[in-house]
């Protein structure tokens, strides 16, 4: 999925290039798989997704060595995802902003789990299907999605996901209680459709 760091051009600043690549290897890697699901969750197709996670990770080389470690390797991480994610949208609105096409289609990317909700309801939500539960988070909007999943699966908080995605805390906030309760009326929906006490 992430082509080998090999190919990344080295930091002008980097004092050893073994030694950089493989510390780099070593501290940031392991956070791909959980920068592809959020990923997948901001572009909602795999294609868009693995080139997102490629970007990020070679933007995040090149600026490794300013890292300071003050905000976590693991927030730098995604606010560095995000950050690309609107760099790469704006490119591809200036691309096709000539030609002016309505794109309908959408692909049916696999979406990561619903993340657990705090709530009495979840008992029944929890016995739907896979699927359900991808289709529900689906059907939310895409800002307010990806705070969810941030809270939710990545254990970010509001105020941690403002700073990643460059939004006031109080944005985050609100966006991730409308999220969560959208969610919940969905599974609940859900739930009562199968049959299920919600």
């Amino acid at each position: 999925m992430c082509p080998g760091i090999a190919n990344y051009r080295l930091p002008a600043a980097a004092p050893d290039p073994v030694e950089f690549a493989a510390r780099f290897e070593c501290e940031a890697l392991p956070f791909l798989d959980r920068l592809y699901t959020a990923a997948l969750q901001l572009t909602r197709d795999r294609a868009a997704a693995e080139h997102l996670v490629q970007e990020t990770y070679l933007r995040a080389f090149e600026a490794f060595g300013a890292f300071t470690g003050r905000t976590g390797l693991k927030a730098w991480l995604f606010r560095v995802l995000a950050h690309t994610a609107l760099a790469l949208d704006a490119c591809s609105r200036r691309q096709r902003q000539p030609h002016r096409t309505a794109s309908t289609g959408r692909s049916e990317a696999e979406h990561p789990t619903t993340p657990a909700l705090a709530t009495v309801e979840t008992q029944a939500v929890g016995r739907l299907s896979d699927p359900e539960v991808k289709a529900a988070f689906r059907q939310l909007p895409r800002e307010v999605a990806i705070v969810v999943h941030l809270a939710d699966v990545d254990d970010f908080t509001h105020r941690e996901i403002a700073e990643i995605l460059s939004i006031p805390p109080e944005t985050a906030a609100s966006r991730l209680l409308h999220g969560r309760q959208h969610l919940l009326r969905l599974l609940t929906d859900a739930a009562r459709r199968h049959g299920l006490p919600a």
